[in-house]
């Protein structure tokens, strides 16, 4: 028995240790990514307020509080020209988010098709400009994946084509509600999809730690 409790405790201990180095993992991934932030603005490049109103966004930069200050960030970064920037917005109005930026969780028009359908029609023009939007990641073990602090894009219209094959909900006034699917649709977001060319991933500590 006293053999057993030594091996749990010896366990234990070894979980604690565990959690500390991945905590200092991540520590680190993020330092590194708002080192990248602070570079690029400094160089006056857009991209550079993008990743710092992203980062605010999805929590790797803790500076700004509230949904509107957020999402004030990409209004600005938008303003300078950030074309990232204004795709999460447009995206932001098509899914009724309260931010921008919380793309990994999917885009749906969740019942508000007017805002659905002003989202999209400022996105297809851009989407003309740049087919895909740049996000800041540091990975997760428990995922599998790499810890290091890294660059990473996706095809903005892979978030969308599919909405209108499987069919969204539109709510009438008299309670009941109508699927509504639109294959012509479908085809065109799919081949915007099929057509972007994403650019590989940014290992920043490549950058930053030589």
């Amino acid at each position: 028995m006293a053999l057993s409790a030594v091996v749990c405790l010896t366990l234990s201990a070894c979980t604690a240790i565990e959690k500390a180095g991945y905590a200092s993992d991540i520590d680190k991934g993020r330092a590194i990514l708002l080192l990248h932030v602070k570079t690029l603005q400094a160089a006056g490049d857009p991209l550079g307020d993008y990743f710092y109103a992203l980062g605010n966004s999805d929590g790797w930069i803790k500076d700004v509080q509230g949904d509107e200050a957020i999402t004030e960030l990409f209004r600005k970064a938008a303003a300078k020209g950030s074309v990232d920037a204004k795709i999460l917005l447009a995206l932001q109005k098509a899914g009724s988010e309260p931010v921008p930026g919380k793309l990994n969780e999917g885009v749906d028009p969740r019942g508000n098709l007017v805002a659905w359908e002003a989202g999209l029609a400022e996105l297809l023009p851009l989407l003309q400009q740049q087919c895909y939007v740049r996000r800041l990641v540091v990975g997760s073990r428990d995922l599998g994946t790499d810890l290091r602090p890294h660059v990473t894009t996706y095809a903005v219209a892979g978030k969308i084509w599919f909405h209108f094959r499987n069919g969204y909900y539109r709510y009438n006034s008299d309670g009941t509600r109508t699927l509504l699917k639109d294959p012509e649709r479908e085809k065109h977001w799919n081949d915007l999809h099929k057509r972007c060319k994403v650019p590989g991933d940014i290992w920043l500590d490549r950058l930053y730690n030589k």
